[in-house]
């Protein structure tokens, strides 16, 4: 299969990278604005062809496969007219700046017959992947409620603030915590379903550009409920993951590959926190020598699920088989995320927000 690019910033490298490394797909072409960085990209992954223009790009390579590695605010645009060309779209997250864009896009891709994929990466990730089989097998009984929680610098000088550089971000709704929502969400789907229901609570406590550094909600779920959090002050950096079922506690740092899981072990009942702290120990310090091990060995560390996740994407659309990331899942994915977003850029309390009904109106 023929696979082409629009964007050719940091995101686009990590797709690069897989997409090389998956049989039977040719990178057949890259596109962005500045003819160096558009340059630079193909010779460093030996791409025969580079454009400035995207609409030439898909005209004369006419690939099967379009990733769109763009900021947010082009992504409508690019994945249309990728659509128009007759490609299947794999789009960054946020897929689009606004739920009625995003339902437009996927309108199109239905009336297209085309793929529609908004990188989802960290579900596929060993550890939500770990804890899925261990509620597949029922070791760890029903899912009560999930904590998926990202702390990360994003004011520092490498970070969204810069006042002299805005970032893209910057532009939609919430700010640079935007920019995480789906992943939040993605994941808090993943694990309890659609939302019936939603609270907020956008804060700021630091003085700069960003409209809010802090965020909090409650979700409650179709299978159980969520809390959903995203700090600039916290430290260190981390993407914590947290699900509690009827008989397991799991938990992973998706920034590694940490996951550890405390159950109901046999023997008394005084001795479980003893056998289960053995057990987590043991388990932290192999996920501590396999990512430093990774490190050394240019492994893909973090973005370990986008090579899952576009491995799986190419076999199913070779196959005619269901992707691992569906239509319907990126629209109940992509309501929640309109659902966690400020009604207005004044921190603070949000109002409930009721789940989206299954004709798309209110409930």
């Amino acid at each position: 299969m023929r696979a082409a690019l629009i964007g050719a910033g940091q995101i686009a490298r990590q797709h690069l990278s897989c997409l090389q490394s998956i049989p039977e797909v040719e990178v057949a072409a890259i596109a962005d604005l500045a003819p160096s960085v558009a340059e630079a990209a193909a010779e460093r992954h030996r791409i025969s062809r580079w454009y400035t223009d995207h609409r030439t790009m898909l005209a004369e390579v006419r690939p099967d496969v379009v990733h769109v590695t763009t900021p947010p605010g082009s992504h409508l645009r690019l994945a249309l007219d990728a659509l128009e060309a007759g490609a299947h779209v794999v789009v960054e997250k946020p897929a689009t700046t606004t739920l009625a864009e995003l339902e437009q896009l996927a309108r199109r891709a239905e009336q297209a017959g085309r793929a529609l994929v908004e990188d989802y990466n960290y579900l596929f990730n060993r550890g939500p992947q770990q804890i899925l089989r261990r509620i597949e097998t029922g070791e760890l009984g029903s899912v009560v409620h999930v904590e998926v929680s990202i702390c990360l610098d994003i004011l520092g000088p490498t970070g969204f603030a810069d006042p002299n550089v805005p970032h893209p971000a910057l532009g939609l709704r919430g700010g640079a915590i935007a920019d995480f929502l789906p992943h939040l969400a993605s994941l808090a789907h993943l694990f309890v379903g659609r939302h019936r229901s939603v609270r907020t609570l956008w804060t700021k406590r630091s003085a700069t550009v960003l409209p809010s550094d802090e965020f909090r909600a409650l979700v409650e779920g179709e299978r159980g409920t969520a809390s959903l959090s995203f700090s600039g002050s916290s430290q260190p950096d981390g993407f914590w993951l947290r699900v509690y079922g009827t008989r397991m506690l799991a938990t992973a740092n998706l920034f590694e590959t940490r996951v550890t899981f405390d159950g109901l072990r046999p023997g008394p009942k005084p001795l479980r926190p003893f056998v289960n702290g053995l057990v987590e120990g043991k388990d932290v310090a192999r996920a501590a020598v396999g990512t430093l091990l990774r490190k050394f060995t240019g492994g893909p560390g973090s973005y370990e699920g986008l090579f899952e996740l576009l491995t799986g994407v190419y076999r199913a659309l070779r196959n005619g088989s269901e992707l691992p990331v569906t239509l319907g899942q990126v629209l109940e994915v992509n309501r929640m995320v309109e659902a966690l977003k400020p009604v207005d850029e004044a921190p603070g309390v949000q109002p409930l927000r009721i789940a989206a009904g299954r004709d798309g109106g209110r409930s």
